[in-house]
């Protein structure tokens, strides 16, 4: 039992020095930066955060949220990211234990926080994740006998199902529903998981989030419209500041919410209640 908490506190730690990289990943990727160098700064002021500075969480609390040279706010989002995860790597290691599980599932857990929390920022899934994601799944795929099989089914139907729902709702509305960026995440999540998992991921994250979009439209929250249509060799220089009326207002049905994240907590989810569902679904017991 003490072997399994030092194990379980480790992880934790583990994971939240691997979430502070992920906030430099977050912050850098989207802007095109480097996520080796330089040093990291504080986005106000410049200046070099110290090692000291640098704690996960530790230092968010020190330093009562402030930068230590000039004062300003830090975000909540950098402890949060941190202790997401450490929590998602100590909860792989209760679900799944010390093995090849926790070793596989863990990456992939972590890029789909990194995933999440671009997407929301920047309504952008990065390829410089998801298509190595795609690789990567296949190649430890291979960890397990006859798995391989379940992987390239999930890349083929995880891409093509999400491109075929994104296609026919542009028939529909008239307008792109999904992002390829979404098609080439739940391929890469077909990669890791099977292709047995498409339904649950595709079903949660659907529920999901069109219940996280109607409580947004009822408590009054603004909901953003979709994102322009990028034509590269025709595209129309960005407007004056002065020219640019007020945000343009939606309803709930013409609204755009990133649907990353929903895929990313299904996926998440799965790893936990895949099996369970699918037993209440056949009548067995779980």
């Amino acid at each position: 039992m003490g072997q399994e908490i030092a194990i379980g506190a480790g992880l934790f730690v583990l994971g939240s020095l691997l979430g502070s990289f992920l906030n430099v990943v977050i912050w850098r990727l989207p802007r095109d930066e480097s996520i080796v160098a330089p040093r990291s700064r504080c986005p106000a002021c410049g200046a070099l955060i110290r090692w000291y500075d640098n704690i996960p969480i530790v230092s968010f609390i020190f330093l009562r949220r402030k930068c230590r040279a000039c004062k300003a706010p830090i975000s909540w989002r950098y402890p949060l990211v941190e202790f997401l995860a450490g929590l998602v790597l100590l909860l792989l290691y209760l679900r799944f234990g010390l093995g090849e599980y926790l070793f596989v599932y863990g990456p992939f857990a972590l890029a789909l926080l990194a995933i999440t929390f671009i997407d929301i920022d920047h309504r952008i899934i990065p390829n410089e994740i998801s298509l190595p994601g795609i690789l990567v799944g296949f190649g430890c795929s291979f960890l397990w006998p006859g798995f391989w099989k379940e992987s390239l089914l999930g890349i083929l139907l995880g891409g093509g199902l999400l491109f075929l729902l994104s296609w026919g709702y542009s028939l529909i509305r008239g307008r792109e529903g999904m992002g390829m960026g979404d098609v080439k995440l739940l391929a890469m999540m077909g990669a890791f998981l099977g292709w047995r998992s498409l339904l649950f991921i595709a079903l949660f994250a659907s529920v999901q989030g069109v219940l996280a979009a109607l409580a947004m439209w009822l408590s009054g929250v603004e909901l953003q419209p979709p994102l322009p249509e990028e034509d590269e060799e025709e595209s129309p220089p960005p407007p004056e500041p002065e020219a640019q009326g007020p945000p343009e207002k939606v309803g709930f049905f013409g609204a755009a919410i990133p649907f990353g994240p929903f895929l990313a907590l299904a996926a998440l989810e799965y790893l936990f209640f895949g099996a369970a569902f699918f037993a209440w679904l056949s009548g067995g017991r779980v």
